[in-house]
């Protein structure tokens, strides 16, 4: 395979070693003096802004062309929601104003998109559904919601306090349930927290019904320089060191959301910045300790879900479940059928498990040596491919890329690690590897961040060598 094929570059012939060679023009050999950072996958954000000065909706504004603005119902990070009534329909909604500094920035209207599109499929009891979205040329971006008579878990713990555990594992259960069912969507929420948890009023049969807000709308998912996103007091540690949200992260979120429906208290406060330490140093505390005669399953599915460690806390929401499931059943709660596993739930985790076998076989198999890794060099993951390239026998769990030989072909191995990591743009690098004799291997070295939405290797780095050709010396 060419290498004008794999990095689809105009060429231009470059010296190296005494021989010509075609080489693309910002192509770094690790042998050569021409250096490149590959930028076209991730081009730099461009900023958006229409230039329209935007003001606050006001009752009797229209919205989309069909949205009749009534009031305001709150005021959240994202922007304020409204109180609307559709103009044809005269049905009554919920309509979420991005705030203009937000949505100027390309990559927010660029999430926002997709996610409103992904959010607006979501078919889950749990989860407030989401009817429209769109862009109004004097309010900007919008996204109509339904409404909801009742009140925030939030709101419901500041007047009255931690709820009885019965109640508290209810509401868990369907908070759960839902960000179970969008995490098998391979959508994130990154903004769990009792705010956007709603109790609905008047919920007919059942006796409490519980939204869940803001489902893969909440995360921005901004560049590191521009500040992390979520809310302090349930981010998980990594986040709070940069890393960006994931199903761990979720499930952390979780466990501080169960503490504080059993307390009405959090487990940790402060400013943001102590609110971090806490996060990352300070052991959790357990709820127990605050209500009489807790059961101690609690206190053990909350310091797991909020383990420092993302590898040690929970697998998945649907373990999480079990854990809770059983100690509902100790509660005396088994009867009801709302709290069983679903049966598409236990299909999905059954498919979930099969692909990511699948996944794994066929990475093992690859030919092609390929690997994780995080941003000190320390290997996650590789396969037999990669495993021989280096000359190295045994489980690539815990491999120390600096321990290798690679660092002695790819000096700049260490740094591009480092820009990968804080830049998360992929880098693409030329390698001559010499077999012996007068047999010298050309080969691209691609280096590029795994996906924020990767349910292991989120925050990690993927790592991919292709042989290009075999020079002649």
């Amino acid at each position: 395979m060419p290498d004008s094929d794999l990095l689809d570059m105009e060429t231009e012939p470059v010296e190296k070693e005494g021989h010509e060679t075609l080489l693309p023009s910002v192509t770094r050999s690790v042998l050569g003096t021409k250096s490149f950072v590959d930028t076209r996958l991730d081009p730099p954000a461009k900023n958006l802004s229409t230039g329209l000065q935007q003001r606050g909706a006001r009752a009797g504004d229209m919205i989309g062309g069909r949205y009749v603005v009534e009031g305001q119902l709150g005021r959240g990070g994202m922007g304020r929601v409204m109180r609307v009534r559709h103009s044809a329909l005269g049905k009554p909604f919920a309509l979420k104003l991005i705030k203009s500094a937000i949505a100027t920035n390309q990559r927010i209207r660029e999430l926002f998109y997709r996610e409103a599109r992904l959010a607006s499929a979501l078919t889950h009891e749990n989860i407030c559904s989401i009817v429209d979205f769109g862009q109004d040329d004097s309010f900007g971006l919008f996204m109509v919601m339904e409404l909801l008579e009742g009140q925030t878990v939030h709101a419901k713990l500041r007047s009255s306090g931690g709820l009885a555990p019965k109640v508290a594992c209810d509401v868990m259960w369907q908070v759960a349930d839902a960000v179970r069912f969008i995490h098998s969507r391979s959508i994130l929420h990154g903004d769990i927290k009792t705010e956007n948890i709603f109790l609905v009023r008047g919920s007919g049969a059942k006796s409490r019904m519980v939204k869940v807000l803001d489902f893969g709308l909440a995360r921005p998912d901004l560049d590191r320089r521009d500040g992390i996103d979520g809310t302090p007091e349930y981010l998980a540690p990594e986040r709070g060191d940069g890393e960006p949200a994931s199903q761990a992260s979720d499930i952390y979120a979780l466990g501080i959301v169960f503490f504080e429906l059993l307390t009405g208290k959090m487990p940790f406060s402060g400013n943001v910045e102590e609110l971090f330490k806490l996060h990352k140093q300070q052991a959790m505390p357990l709820p127990s300790k605050h209500v009489p005669d807790l059961d101690e399953r609690a206190d053990a599915i909350i310091v797991r879900a909020c383990a420092k460690d993302p590898s040690q806390r929970h697998a998945d929401v649907q373990a999480f479940m079990y854990e809770l499931r059983t100690l509902m059943t100790m509660l005396g709660m088994e009867d009801n059928k709302r709290r069983r596993v679903a049966p598409d739930a236990i299909r999905e985790r059954r498919e979930h498990d099969h692909r990511m076998k699948a996944a794994a076989e066929v990475f093992g198999a690859v030919p092609l040596p390929m690997a994780a890794c995080d941003a000190s060099g320390k290997v996650r993951v590789a396969n037999h491919a990669f495993m021989e390239f280096l000359g190295v026998a045994g489980d690539a769990g815990g491999l120390e890329l600096r321990d290798s030989a690679l660092p002695e072909i790819y000096p700049e191995l260490f740094n591009d690690l480092e820009q990968i990591s804080t830049k998360r743009r992929p880098i693409k690098r030329v390698l001559y590897l010499n077999e012996g004799g007068d047999r010298v291997i050309e080969a691209a070295i691609v280096l590029s961040a795994a996906s924020a939405t990767a349910e292991v290797t989120a925050g990690e780095i993927h790592i991919c060598l292709h042989p290009l050709r075999a020079l002649a010396t």
